[in-house]
């Protein structure tokens, strides 16, 4: 985890791994998309970009089952 690209090139060319350039911006844009979705079922706290935690306390489990 955050070693430079050019110290695991051997192993990107062998396991033919895709490797992109990082959006935050866009990565930030979608986060805050996903978290105002899932503030409309159960109070949540953000806890980074990456992570959020919903409170389903109070909600039953039938209730957590998707209809479909």
């Amino acid at each position: 985890m955050g070693a430079p690209l050019f110290e695991w090139r051997t192993l990107v060319e062998r396991e033919c791994v895709a490797v992109f350039s990082s959006n935050y911006r866009l990565y930030a844009d979608m986060s805050a998309r996903v978290v105002e979705v899932l503030a409309q079922f159960a109070p949540l706290e953000v806890y980074s970009i990456d992570e959020s935690f919903l409170d389903l306390d109070g909600i039953e489990a039938a209730e957590l089952v998707s209809p479909t």
